[in-house]
């Protein structure tokens, strides 16, 4: 805990401003706060006596001299890099620049040969843009041939056509005449035709005539026979029907066996009642047999669903570090048979939580390595575990049971239900008695208490009742006693989400499930045991009650064949008495055979009428055929006639088709010509269309396509003779002729800016360097005086290296023996009193020339001896006593007796400390103060 501070605030002739604003201040008076020539404390005297001489003489031109020169020194500075960075660039150029002139001097003569080639190349393909041209003009010529040769056939054509059609006229007229005895001849074939079919019929009608006359007489014939044949089929019938009825008499009488059917009608029915009771029984064993199915099958789904569970669990765990828990588990499950007591693991599978915040609590509070342990309750269970499962990296927790231990019961009292405490972490959880004996006994969840939102807000109370330990849906909180003492720390904790108890996993359902797995199987078991012997019963009253069956089904059979057999009979004498009685009644055929002759001479009379018809069309047959014969002979003239004149006609046809193939062969080729034009011009045009300088430069090429061919030929072969290794050298030679280019461009320009540069130092160091010259001598003449006045020699001078301005700098040379030389101040040549002195003189020669209000000096006199402190003393009186010199103050904690102060020095001595209250009092009053006016325009030390 920390208190709340006031923020810092700027003051300035008593009031506040902003930091900015003291900035501005401290800018204008040029005050430089970390430049040791304005501030120098005891602990950077060495730091000053350190500096370089290029550091030493930018802080004096930071303190001293005009404000410009160190922003002069520093462009110089600046420049003077620009200018090297010019240098070594115009250098590296020139190296470049001439390395990549001499490697295009080599290439020169390569050069030369590819351009030479380059040019024969573009010579050949100036030819081969000529020669689609000139095949232009020979498919030109072609079609102006072909198209000559189409019009001249166009007019033999039209010669053949005027002479086939004078030819075809009178052929038109003579098959007309043709056409009409045709038809004449058609008429008289009709007539003769119609007279045909009508002979036809009349032939047919006398045959069908002579067919029912024939008919009659078989008819008759028939008849007669017939009589001879009902005779016989009357004896033959009275026989058959004489022996159907003595064998009927001859068939004994049959009495059923109704006795016997009875007997075993009653035996089949008992047998049916006893099998139905068996199978209304079975029926009631399979639905008990499917409805313990149908459970085990949901235990068994629902024991698949918690496996899924564990599998989950188990991948958290392999995900949280534990990487063969698998393996490790897969052992245990496989080898639980050689375990004496049950073996639990691991312990996040036993563990089930129902409770969301709870499962955060539980897994917050225990260890993490505890999820992935595994617990036995016997030492030799453990020894076998530890053997097999040293490798998968798992813990082995065997738990002995204290059965004389007692653990107080969890009673929620009325003090925590008004702080919101509702239960006990080890109530929320359901486990093994074994795995949960190991959590509380490792863990103290009985001294882990769960409270609610309302815990959170009066958690300051929850210590006065004993609780140590405390969960809240947001924080933990705890609270340990020294064992030192009875100091009581508490520390509060966030709560941090369940990563491994978010699938729950109630290890109580696991086994419920299980043993109603093994009931539901042995239930199974016995059912299908009753329903086989239920079976075999069934089967065998079902085998006695068919056996019975099929010997009544036999006595039924054997009366039903001896009842079939006397119909059988009864049937057979009566169809056989029909018969008889049939064919008794049948007509005598006397009076049918005189029937048939009268309408045998009726049919006689029917014919001779159609022969006579038959007579008279054939003679009307005659005159037809001798007109049919001379229309014939007529038309048969005609048809030569005009198969003359069309043989005329079709020679003119051949002649005119033969005319009219050669005219479309002739425009085939036209058009074929054609099309090759256009193909041959488009051609052309795509290589290259027709200009004036193209036109000129065809003029002097060959003028058919075997001579530009073969100058095509020879000026590829010409220019395949120049042979060269490096196919890429043109590209090379001008890559680096424009690098050539650019880097002599970019040489000039940095020509022009290393020029302008050193005009702009030389102007400016013809500005800086006097004045710092000048500043310097000022310096060193002080300083000499001063040096000269405590010791022996000194001297203060400007190391100057030309153009170098990076390493200009003051050098401080002093030596404060007589026979000793000239040395610079440095911590090898010097001792620390001496560089003291040295350094206050040093600041002592910048009093007159310091640009600021007041400078400070802070324990400069510590290590020197009291000559050299009396003299530095007298010349830091005497150099700040001077008018127009800023203040100077300087901090010690003591000074040498009777120094010699001057009418402008102040001295304030600050005191402190319980042991100098008198004193501080005396002072305090202000008697024992000088008041020391000082003239305006002079400053004070």
């Amino acid at each position: 805990m920390c208190d709340y501070v006031e923020p810092c605030k700027n003051f300035a002739e008593g009031k506040v401003v902003t930091k900015k604003e003291i900035m501005e201040v401290i800018q204008r008076f040029n005050i430089q706060v970390n430049n040791l020539t304005q501030f120098l404390p005891q602990d950077r005297v060495c730091e000053f006596a350190k500096l370089t001489p290029v550091q030493l003489l930018e802080e004096t031109e930071k303190a001293v001299g005009d404000p410009r020169l160190p922003v002069q020194h520093h462009s110089l500075i600046t420049k003077s890099h620009e200018i090297k960075r010019f240098e070594r660039a115009l250098e590296s150029n020139k190296g470049s620049l001439n390395q990549l002139k001499a490697l295009n001097a080599e290439l020169e003569k390569d050069v030369e040969r590819v351009r030479q080639r380059e040019e024969l190349l573009a010579m050949s393909e100036s030819m081969k843009k000529k020669l689609p041209w000139l095949k232009y003009d020979m498919k030109r010529a072609e079609y102006m041939e072909a198209k000559k040769q189409e019009q001249e056939a166009k007019l033999k054509l039209d010669e053949a056509a005027k002479a086939l059609s004078e030819l075809r006229e009178p052929i038109e007229r003579k098959k007309g005449d043709k056409i009409k005895q045709e038809g004449k001849c058609k008429k008289m074939n009709g007539l003769l035709e119609g007279n045909m079919r009508k002979r036809m019929q009349c032939l047919e009608h006398d045959n069908h005539l002579g067919v029912l006359i024939r008919g009659k007489y078989k008819e008759v014939e028939d008849l007669r026979l017939q009589e001879v044949f009902r005779q016989q089929r009357i004896s033959k019938a009275k026989e058959d029907l004489t022996v159907a009825e003595a064998e009927l008499a001859n068939l004994p009488p049959y009495e059923p066996p109704k006795y016997q059917l009875e007997q075993l009608g009653a035996r089949i029915m008992e047998l049916e009642e006893i099998a139905k009771e068996i199978r209304v029984d079975k029926s009631e064993k399979e639905k008990h047999l499917n409805f313990h199915r149908g459970n085990l099958r949901q235990c068994m789904e629902r024991l698949r669903e918690l496996d899924n569970v564990n599998t989950k669990r188990l991948q958290a765990l392999h995900r949280s570090g534990a990487e063969r828990i698998f393996q490790a588990y897969k052992w245990v499950q496989e080898h639980r048979s050689e375990f004496k007591k049950e073996v639990y693991g691991p312990v996040l599978l036993e563990v089930n939580v129902s409770n969301r915040f709870h499962a955060d609590y539980l897994e917050g509070h225990v260890a993490h390595y505890i999820w992935k342990a595994f617990i036995t309750q016997d030492s030799e269970d453990r020894d076998l575990l530890f053997r097999n499962l040293r490798s998968f990296d798992v813990p082995i927790i065997n738990h002995v049971t204290n059965e004389g231990r007692y653990r107080e019961p969890f009673e929620l009292t009325d003090e925590m239900h008004a702080l919101g405490i509702s239960s006990r972490l080890d109530q929320v959880f359901e486990a093994p008695c074994a795995v949960k004996e190991v959590l509380i006994s490792q863990f103290g969840l009985d001294n882990s208490y769960i409270g609610s939102k309302e815990t959170d807000e009066k958690a300051d109370r929850v210590l006065r009742l004993g609780i140590m330990d405390v969960w809240t849906p947001e924080n933990h909180y705890r609270w340990s006693q020294s064992r030192y003492g009875s100091h009581v720390s508490a520390s509060v904790g966030s709560v941090d989400r369940s990563q491994l108890l978010l699938c729950n996993l109630d290890v109580g359902e696991i086994e419920t499930f299980r043993s109603r797995q093994m009931q539901h199987e042995e239930a199974i078991f016995t059912i299908e045991a009753n329903l086989k012997d239920l079976q075999t019963t069934l089967r065998e009253k079902e085998d006695e009650a068919a056996g019975f069956q099929r010997e009544r089904e036999e006595i039924v059979n054997m009366m039903q064949s001896k009842k079939k057999k006397r119909k059988e009979i009864e049937l057979l004498v009566n169809q056989r008495r029909t018969k008889f009685q049939t064919i008794e009644k049948e007509d005598h055929p006397d009076t049918a055979v005189e029937k048939l002759i009268s309408q045998v001479k009726e049919l006689k009379i029917q014919r001779f009428q159609c022969t006579i018809e038959i007579k008279d069309l054939l003679i009307e047959a005659v005159a037809y055929r001798r007109s049919f014969a001379e229309n014939y002979l007529d038309s048969i003239e005609l048809e030569a006639m005009v198969k003359e004149m069309e043989f005329n006609a079709k020679q003119q046809e051949k002649s005119a088709l033969q005319a009219s193939l050669y005219f479309d062969r002739c425009k085939d080729v036209k058009e074929d010509c054609q099309k090759q034009l256009l193909g041959s011009k488009k051609y052309a045009e795509s290589v290259a269309m027709i200009t004036p300088e193209l036109e000129h430069a065809f003029l002097e090429m060959p003028t058919t396509i075997e001579e530009l061919e073969a100058a095509i030929q020879d000026t590829i072969a010409q220019a395949n003779s120049i042979l060269f290794l490096n196919h890429n050298i043109l590209e090379e030679y001008k890559s680096r002729q424009r690098k050539i280019k650019e880097l002599t461009d970019k040489q000039e320009s940095d020509e022009k800016e290393l020029k302008g540069l050193v005009a702009e130092i030389n102007s400016l160091k013809e500005s800086w360097l006097p004045t710092l010259r000048s500043l310097v001598a000022r310096i060193n003449e002080t300083f000499s005086r001063n040096f000269q006045e405590m010791a022996v020699a000194g001297e203060v001078s400007l190391d100057e290296h030309d153009m170098d301005f990076n390493n200009y700098g003051i050098l401080i040379k002093v030596k404060f023996r007589q026979a000793g030389q000239l040395q610079v101040l440095s911590a090898h040549h010097q001792s620390g009193g001496e560089r003291s002195v040295s350094t206050i003189l040093y600041l002592v020669s910048l009093q007159d020339l310091t640009n600021c209000p007041f400078r400070v000096v802070d324990e400069i006199n510590q290590g020197m001896d009291p000559i050299n402190e009396r003299n530095m003393f007298q010349q830091l009186v005497r150099a700040a006593s001077q008018s127009n010199t800023p203040q100077c103050f300087l901090l010690t904690p003591k000074l040498l007796p009777n120094l010699d102060y001057g009418d402008t020095c102040s001295i304030l001595t600050v005191m402190n400390g319980p042991w100098i209250k008198q004193p501080s009092k005396v002072w305090s009053g202000g008697a024992n103060w000088a008041d020391i006016r000082v003239p305006s325009g002079e400053n004070r030390c």
